[in-house]
C-alpha cells in the first residue's frame, strides 16, 4: 500500500513537473538540435553524427545522420510527437543523451575530455536544462537487459527473477537519486528507463517460447493458456502503466515490439476479422497487465489500428464495388448480400473505443476518418519523406504516376513483378500514365544482383533504389506498413486514395480503372 501511494504521489508530482511545458504530451511538431563541438583535436573532429529517436505513436524508431562542420557546427531537424529521452550517437562506444520536446530548438555544446568521453553542456531554458542531473548521469541498463535475455529458466523462475532484478535496480536508482539530488521527474524518468529495457528482455523469452512451437502454441489449449497466465506477466505493474512517461525513452519501440511478439498479443491478433482484433488485444491486454484500458494497452491498440482500420476500408469498397456491378448474377449478388459483413458503424465502435486518453482517442479518430475518407486524392502530408517523394516525382506533372515499393529481399514484391511482365509492356507507352519503380536497397551501384535483376525484369522503367531510412521515411509519410505496396499520385501531385495496381494482369480492366480514375477526377475539378 505504501508503495503505490508513493508512486502515485511521484507520478503527480513528475506530471506537474510536466505540465510547466503547457503543451500535451502528445502533439506533433517540428524540433531542432543546434549543436557544436568545441576544443579537442581538430584532426578527431567526428564528420558525422547519428541523432536517433523514437515516435510512440507508430512504433517506428527513427535516426538521422548529420554532417558536422569543419568548426564543429551541426543542425538537426525532426518531427516529434512526444518529447523523447535518447541519444546523440558520436562513434560506436560514444553516445551523448538529449531531452527534447516537440517544437523546441535545443542547443548544445559538446567537448570531449582527455580520456575520450564527451560531456555536453545543455541550452538554458531548454526542456533538457531541466533534467539536466539526469542526462548527466548516463544511465545505461544493457547489462540489465541482457541477463533477461540471458536466462533460459521457465516461466515461473523466469519471471521471478525478472521481479527480483527490477527491485534490486530500482533500489539502486533511488541510491544515486538521492545523492545526485534528482527531481521527481528526473527519478521518474530513471525509473521507467530501467523498468523498460528490464521488461524488454523479459518479454523476449515470452516470445521467444511462443515461436519455439507455433503449431502447439494455437493448437494445444493447455499450453497456451500457460504461456498466457496473468502471473507471467506480472513484472509489468513495475511499468508507469498509465502514465505518458512510459513514451518518453527511446527504448520505448523495442519494448512495444516485444510486448506485440508475446503470446498474449499474437494469439488476440492473429487472422483476426476487421477491427475485432483491437477489441481482443484490449481485454488480452487487460488481462496481462491487470489494469483495465491503461495506457500501454491503448498503445498497443494504436499500433495495430491502421491495418485494422485498412482492412475494413479494402473489404468496405469491394463489397461496394461488387455490388453496384450490374453484370452481377441474382445467384452472386445473393451471396455477396449474404457474407459476412461489419457496417462501418460497428467498425469505428470496435476500432475507437476503449481510448480514453484524449490525444489518443483524437488520433485514432483521425485515422478512421482518413481511412474512410470519401474524397479521391489528398495533397501529400508533411513528414521527413515529403521532399523526397516530391523530388521523384516531379518529372511526371500532368500523368498519373503508378508507384511500386519494392524490395531485392521482398519474395511476394518480386513475384507480382515478374508475372506483371505483359501488362507492364502493353503500358509501356501510355500517354496518361508512367510507372515507377522504388526499390528499398542500399547499394544499387555495386549489387550486380540488383542491377541484374532490373535490367530483366523491368523493362528499361524509371528505378529509384532508396536506403532502408528513407524507405522508413516514406512508408511513415504515406502510412503503410510493408511491401509490396502501390500508390498512385495524381498529374497534379495529389495522392489518389484507392491506388492501381496491376494484380489482374489484365490489360482491359486496368485501362477501364485509369479511365475511372480520370473521369472522377475531372467531375471534381
Amino acid at each position: 500500500m505504501k508503495r503505490t501511494i508513493f508512486t502515485f504521489v511521484l507520478a503527480v508530482v513528475a506530471l506537474v513537473a510536466m505540465g510547466q511545458e503547457k503543451e500535451p504530451f502528445f502533439r506533433t511538431d517540428s524540433a531542432f538540435i543546434v549543436g557544436k563541438i568545441v576544443g579537442g583535436n581538430p584532426d578527431c573532429m567526428p564528420k558525422q553524427i547519428i541523432v536517433a529517436w523514437n515516435n510512440a505513436l507508430t512504433n517506428n524508431m527513427r535516426d538521422k545522420t548529420v554532417d558536422v562542420s569543419a568548426d564543429g557546427d551541426f543542425t538537426c531537424r525532426m518531427q516529434l510527437h512526444h518529447p523523447v529521452l535518447s541519444n546523440l550517437v558520436i562513434s560506436e562506444n560514444n553516445m551523448v543523451p538529449f531531452y527534447l520536446v516537440p517544437g523546441e530548438t535545443l542547443h548544445m555544446e559538446l567537448k570531449q575530455d582527455a580520456d575520450g568521453n564527451w560531456t555536453c553542456n545543455y541550452g538554458d531554458g531548454s526542456a533538457a536544462k531541466k533534467v539536466e542531473r539526469l542526462l548527466k548521469a548516463n544511465l545505461d541498463f544493457t547489462n540489465e537487459y541482457r541477463m533477461m535475455m540471458a536466462d533460459k529458466s521457465d516461466l515461473k523462475r523466469h519471471t521471478a527473477l525478472c521481479d527480483s532484478l527490477i527491485r534490486a535496480t530500482l533500489g539502486n536508482i533511488e541510491a544515486m537519486a538521492d545523492v545526485r539530488q534528482f527531481t521527481p521527474y528526473e527519478r521518474q524518468l530513471a525509473q521507467t528507463m530501467a523498468t523498460g529495457a528490464i521488461c524488454q528482455g523479459f518479454l523476449f523469452r515470452h516470445g521467444e517460447l511462443c515461436r519455439a512451437d507455433l503449431n502447439r502454441t494455437f493448437t494445444d489449449s493447455l499450453y497456451r493458456a500457460e504461456l498466457c497466465a496473468p502471473e507471467y506477466y506480472a513484472p509489468l505493474k513495475y511499468l508507469p502503466l498509465n502514465d505518458p512517461v512510459l513514451f518518453v525513452p527511446y527504448r520505448y519501440s523495442q519494448l512495444a515490439t516485444v510486448l506485440a511478439k508475446t503470446p498474449v498479443c499474437a494469439l488476440a491478433t492473429f487472422m483476426s476479422y476487421y477491427a475485432v482484433e483491437i477489441q481482443q488485444l484490449r481485454q488480452a491486454m487487460d488481462r496481462m497487465t491487470g489494469d483495465e484500458d491503461n495506457l500501454l494497452t491503448q498503445m498497443a491498440m494504436m499500433q495495430i489500428l491502421p491495418k485494422g482500420l485498412t482492412t475494413a476500408a479494402e473489404a468496405y469498397v469491394h463489397r461496394q464495388q461488387a455490388l453496384a456491378d450490374t453484370t452481377l448474377t441474382a445467384e452472386d449478388r445473393a451471396a455477396w448480400e449474404a457474407s459476412p459483413y461489419v457496417p462501418l458503424d460497428t467498425v469505428r465502435h470496435r476500432a475507437l473505443d476503449g481510448f480514453t486518453q484524449p490525444e489518443l482517442r483524437k488520433e485514432a479518430e483521425r485515422l478512421f476518418a482518413a481511412t474512410f475518407d470519401e474524397s479521391v486524392a489528398y495533397p501529400i502530408p508533411e513528414g521527413d519523406g515529403k521532399a523526397l517523394l516530391e523530388r521523384i516525382i516531379q518529372p511526371y506533372r500532368g500523368k498519373f504516376v503508378l508507384i511500386d515499393f519494392w524490395a531485392m529481399w521482398c519474395g511476394p514484391c518480386k513475384q507480382a513483378i515478374e508475372e506483371s511482365r505483359d501488362l507492364r509492356r502493353q503500358l509501356k507507352d501510355n500517354p496518361d500514365l508512367r510507372l515507377i519503380f522504388i526499390a528499398q536497397e542500399n547499394a544499387p551501384e555495386t549489387s550486380e544482383t540488383y542491377k541484374q535483376y532490373v535490367s530483366e525484369n523491368l523493362l528499361g522503367a524509371d528505378c529509384y533504389p532508396v536506403s532502408r531510412k528513407e524507405l522508413d521515411q516514406l512508408m511513415e509519410l504515406l502510412r503503410f506498413g510493408g511491401i509490396p505496396h502501390y500508390v498512385t499520385i495524381s498529374p497534379d501531385g495529389q495522392i489518389m486514395r484507392n491506388s492501381l495496381n496491376y494484380f489482374s494482369n489484365n490489360y482491359e480492366l486496368f485501362l477501364q480503372q485509369l479511365e475511372d480514375m480520370k473521369t472522377t477526377l475531372s467531375e471534381i475539378n
